[in-house]
């Protein structure tokens, strides 16, 4: 438990210092004023309260409080009605909290706020808990934005750039997360790394061998894109059970580090048999902590193209027939309306197995047409329309799928 005074200091003390955050102009927006709980989940340090504080400026007087603050350490469930007190005594109108995955029956209080019609805004790095919680007892309740590190088009507005070839080489190089971007210092993306691995996963799942979950977590990394089972991870990184492999890659899913997509299958037994393939929330962070120093600018590419097409479908799977593959089949109300080949550079040698691959599939699932996204290519082969990372990149995903 913690007194009333010092969690009021602590709140004067940390809104100061949000309300001197600079704003950063995001694709996603905030209604100030709603009738559901507004909540924004998505990585560690993609810009989640820097969302909400382009949302309330001074004048709209939200109560800020982040749960990562260490003077909160004895903060307890009971306490949360506090905030109530103290919004009203400090002439706030809305409560405004910061990763809030950190207090159990966080969803108890929101449900009382919502019902009493006062408004809620939440931040959380941990998709399992915000997915628990929020669909049993805030059920039609709430309002949730997924935020991911910049896209494209947000990078370009962040950097002052023009969409061309030479501002993309730039994104390609940098990734998306804000202040790496201002430092661009490697280490602060391997000790990023290391930070949702113990804190958002290994403190939260009680995980005693840190060590494994950094390793696994370092082998996703230098294997974006490749298929891979179970059971070799787990001989590969030599943890014991396969069991543990699942559990451990269904937590850094949750944590939003990594998605691991099936092979796809109107066979929903065949989709869990198959081998998987994982995508990093951002290749930036992948490649600084790959232990493949070769560079493979193929599967960068299309982990970026993965990106973009995960900003608007949550469900994306890869297709694989006997004698050929296709990168990306985008699912919407179970249905696959989109398929995407990805391909470095379009040459002799490679176009007809490319070219096939997503014939394939689109004869698989019926599709009328398909695309091909290369660095700097732009071209048309019937239905088969190939275009260039950076254009494409500059235009949601859903806008080349939904009519």
């Amino acid at each position: 438990m913690i007194q009333k005074q010092i969690l009021g200091e602590i709140i004067l003390d940390q809104n100061e210092n949000f309300l001197q955050k600079s704003l950063i102009a995001r694709e996603e927006n905030l209604p100030t004023y709603s009738n559901q709980i507004l909540i924004v989940s998505g990585v560690r340090r993609c810009g989640k309260s820097i969302l909400i504080r382009n949302s309330f400026s001074e004048k709209q007087r939200g109560l800020y409080l982040n749960f990562e603050d260490p003077r909160l350490v004895n903060f307890e469930p009971t306490d949360l009605s506090k905030l109530e007190e103290l919004r009203d005594e400090f002439g706030k109108t809305a409560i405004l909290l910061d990763e809030l995955q950190w207090v159990e029956g966080w969803e108890v209080f929101a449900r009382s706020l919502h019902e009493r019609g006062q408004a809620l805004y939440i931040t959380g790095s941990n998709a399992s808990m915000l997915s628990r919680e929020l669909g049993t007892r805030l059920t039609g309740r709430y309002k949730q934005i997924e935020l991911f590190p910049f896209s494209y088009t947000e990078f370009l507005s962040f950097k002052g750039l023009a969409p061309e070839e030479a501002s993309f080489e730039s994104y390609f190089q940098l990734g998306g997360f804000p202040e790496y971007l201002q430092n661009q210092d490697q280490e602060y993306l391997r000790t990023l790394l290391r930070d949702i691995l113990t804190r958002d996963v290994a403190v939260r799942r009680n995980i005693s061998n840190e060590t494994q979950l950094i390793r696994l977590g370092v082998f996703l990394s230098s294997n974006i894109g490749k298929e891979f089972s179970y059971s070799r991870m787990a001989q590969l990184l030599e943890i014991k059970s396969v069991r543990t492999v699942i559990d451990y890659c269904d937590y850094l899913e949750e944590s939003y580090l990594f998605d691991l997509i099936p092979m796809y299958s109107p066979s929903i037994r065949k989709q869990l048999a198959n081998p998987k393939k994982a995508y990093c929330v951002d290749p930036a962070l992948a490649s600084a902590n790959s232990l493949s120093f070769s560079k493979d600018l193929g599967r960068r590419l299309e982990n970026f193209v993965y990106l973009h097409l995960r900003r608007s479908f949550q469900t994306i799977h890869y297709f694989k027939a006997k004698n050929s593959e296709c990168d990306f089949l985008v699912k919407w109300n179970e249905e696959v309306i989109g398929a995407v080949q990805v391909c470095w550079e379009l040459t002799p040698d490679n176009l007809q197995r490319e070219l096939q691959g997503l014939k394939e599939a689109m004869k698989e699932t019926e599709l009328s047409s398909g695309y091909i996204i290369t660095y700097n290519q732009e071209d048309q082969f019937e239905e088969i329309t190939v275009t260039p990372a950076w254009k494409w990149f500059l235009t949601p995903s859903k806008n080349y799928f939904l009519h």
